[in-house]
């Protein structure tokens, strides 16, 4: 069972202990998500909760959530490449050019400007903190905030098929964002290799930094989905 159906299995155990939510019939003895989905909303909506539960924090978080989200894919770019690696000149490098080298070398010229090349490399460090997953920022296991019980109740009964299946394909494009930016350190050919400063990145179309970025993409507009389903008190 995937992690999101786990964590809908133990609301639902949760919810239902103050709440009549076990009507689902006997003959479906497997867990059904989409069943768990209405049994939560419908109970959500019997349970009385504390004055202080509808808490502006919870929003604001959401509200956070979003924002650095959006702020990562806008400046995309300065956040995925590094470009502190300083390479020796490939004409120093020739055999007709040793002495020439050794003369370098021993004036400690090569970490001049003037005679090293700057260049770059993709890096998913940046982004593997947007996306929470270095247990930094607001992204932290947002996916078990969104199903707080004090968010829950301000969504109105009639939209709650929505919110939850935004909670939903919010959950699954992080997991995707959070594998392919992971490999990518390793496996994109731009992650390893250098790169000239203001050239392209190499296979950049179909790298996995590259798929990690339209999954998150797609993570904050579930993310807007959801947000906007919650009506601010």
């Amino acid at each position: 069972m995937a992690s999101f159906d786990w964590l809908l299995l133990l609301l639902f155990i949760a919810v239902c202990e103050h709440a009549d939510c076990y009507s689902v019939p006997h003959r479906r003895k497997s867990f059904s998500r989409r069943v768990a989905l209405s049994q939560i909303g419908a109970a959500f909506a019997t349970v009385s909760l504390p004055a202080n539960a509808k808490e502006d924090g919870d929003i604001a978080l959401v509200t956070d959530a979003t924002d650095a989200l959006s702020s990562l894919i806008e400046n995309w770019e300065r956040a995925t490449v590094d470009c502190t690696y300083a390479d020796v000149p490939r004409e120093l490098l020739e055999t007709k050019n040793k002495e020439q080298l050794l003369e370098k070398a021993s004036t400690f010229a090569l970490f001049d400007k003037s005679t090293s090349v700057v260049s770059c490399k993709r890096t998913n460090r940046v982004v593997r903190d947007y996306i929470g997953v270095t247990g930094k920022g607001p992204l932290v296991n947002l996916e078990k905030k969104l199903l707080k019980q004090s968010l829950v109740q301000q969504v109105d009964p009639d939209n709650l098929d929505d919110y939850f299946s935004a909670v939903e394909t919010f959950s699954q494009e992080m997991a995707k964002a959070n594998s392919l930016s992971y490999t990518a350190g390793t496996a994109d050919f731009d992650s390893v290799n250098n790169f000239a400063k203001g050239e392209a990145s190499v296979n950049e179309g179909d790298s996995n930094l590259e798929q990690a970025r339209r999954a998150i993409e797609e993570a904050n507009k579930a993310l807007k989905t959801a947000s906007s389903l919650i009506a601010v008190s």
